[in-house]
């Protein structure tokens, strides 16, 4: 694929071996057949005198008119909004197509849109075809059947700056194939992603290549092996998700967590990181549920993943719990110091703030932030009574400030643990109310 440029030179498209009954990858060419027309613009375009709109007119002449129609095209898919719009007399005479040079550089710049427009819509025609890339601009969601029980959606967001995105979600007789092993092999895996999407991909038209190919690949392997797809794509996930689950639950010592954007590693040591990790990953698991136990439709027992989660969450609850009770036993503790050394600071405070505010406003005129600064250099110099008073402040104040942000993280950690337990036990009362 060394010389093809996916949507450039090439689109890329999944079809089926009419010799195999495989799938395959190809790669086909974008070939604009009218090259001998625009060769003959460009030359009219170096020609002294030639206007933009008269360069209108000759395109017009020359039955290339349709490359100055509106296509869904996105021009640079990562980055923001773009649009392919058609183009008119008037847009030309106003604007910076106006010179005959820049205007050939527009008709040029429209032989893609065009001839991915056109492969667009002879592919949909096409039963060969099962698949294929594209550019389209904004919010757009491609369906396609790989074969009579597996199905691909590749939705992109191209073109929308941090709005973009392009994934792939595949069904197997209407069940979403989701990635649940992701949810334990990453720290900061997304629980709704994980839900919505079998892949994500980077914004870029290269990624066509191994989000085609996975498509490919998953429904060969179907074909090559039907009785076995369900346990290595949809129970294999859930297989691995629950070791994971295991392992972290059994896992009191320290946990590297790898971070899904860059796969870099950093080890959580801390009991409060530890405890805040195991707590998401079993507390989130509850999440996945509704999604497993739709894969019993295929006659596919999940009962013992179920099973071993919910067990895992109900053990879960009284350890988190002890981190919230000693926490909030601590908290009761630092507030009341706290609470003192404020009291502390409040009249020393005052003092120190009369001062220079007086100063201030008595030798320099005003109580400006700048002028109160000054003031405090002046009074540290004249008044080692007002020297000493505002470094005791300023000593009392580094410690409420390093104080009060412990407090703040440990009422961080109280708040998310307590989420995990309301998380936990809201979901047992619900099954215990279907169960009843």
């Amino acid at each position: 694929m060394s010389n093809y440029r996916i949507n450039e030179t090439h689109i890329m498209v999944i079809r089926k071996d009419s010799r195999t009954g495989k799938l395959v990858t190809d790669y086909l060419p974008l070939e604009f057949k009218e090259q001998a027309k625009l060769n003959e613009l460009k030359q009219l375009s170096d020609t002294a005198g030639i206007t933009g709109e008269d360069m209108f007119k000759a395109t017009q002449q020359k039955g290339l008119g349709y490359l100055l129609e509106y296509y869904d095209f996105c021009d640079c898919v990562s980055g923001s909004y773009q649009c392919c719009s058609s183009i008119n007399i008037k847009d030309v005479k106003e604007g910076f197509y106006s010179n005959s040079k820049a205007f050939y550089r527009l008709l040029e710049s429209r032989t893609i849109p065009y001839c991915l427009s056109k492969k667009y819509k002879e592919y949909r025609e096409d039963p060969s075809i099962v698949a294929y890339s594209s550019r389209h601009i904004g919010w757009n969601s491609m369906n396609f059947s790989l074969n009579d029980d597996l199905s691909i959606a590749y939705n992109t967001n191209f073109g929308s700056g941090y709005a973009n995105y392009f994934t792939a979600n595949l069904k197997y007789k209407d069940i979403d194939i989701l990635p649940y092993s992701m949810w334990v092999n990453y720290y900061n895996a997304n629980i709704f992603q994980i839900l919505r999407y079998t892949r994500t991909y980077c914004i870029s038209n290269s990624e066509w290549q191994p989000a085609l190919e996975f498509g490919r690949d998953v429904c060969n392997s179907l074909v090559q092996n039907p009785r076995g797809f369900a346990n290595e794509w949809l129970v294999g996930e859930v297989r691995k998700m629950v070791d994971g689950l295991r392992r972290i639950f059994n896992n009191h010592g320290s946990v590297i967590a790898v971070n899904e954007s860059n796969g870099s590693g950093r080890e959580l040591k801390t009991k409060e990181e530890i405890i805040l990790y195991r707590g998401e990953k079993m507390s989130g698991a509850l999440s996945f549920l509704g999604k497993i136990k739709e894969i019993e439709k295929l006659n596919v027992s999940m009962e013992s993943y179920i099973t071993s989660i919910l067990d895992m969450n109900r053990q879960m609850v009284p350890q988190l719990q002890e981190v919230i009770d000693e926490y909030k036993e601590k908290l009761a503790e630092l507030t009341q110091i706290d609470e003192q050394l404020m009291e502390e600071i409040a009249p020393i405070k005052s003092f120190v703030d009369n001062h220079i505010n007086e100063c201030a406003d008595n030798f320099i005129g005003d109580t400006s932030y700048s002028s109160r600064r000054e003031a405090e250099k002046i009074m540290s110099e004249v008044s080692i009574v007002f020297m000493e008073a505002n470094e005791q402040l300023k000593d009392l104040e580094e410690k409420e400030s390093r104080l009060s942000n412990k407090i703040y993280n440990m009422r961080r950690v109280v708040n998310t643990l307590s989420g995990y337990v309301e998380t936990i036990e809201s979901f047992m009362e619900k099954e215990y109310a279907k169960a009843a």
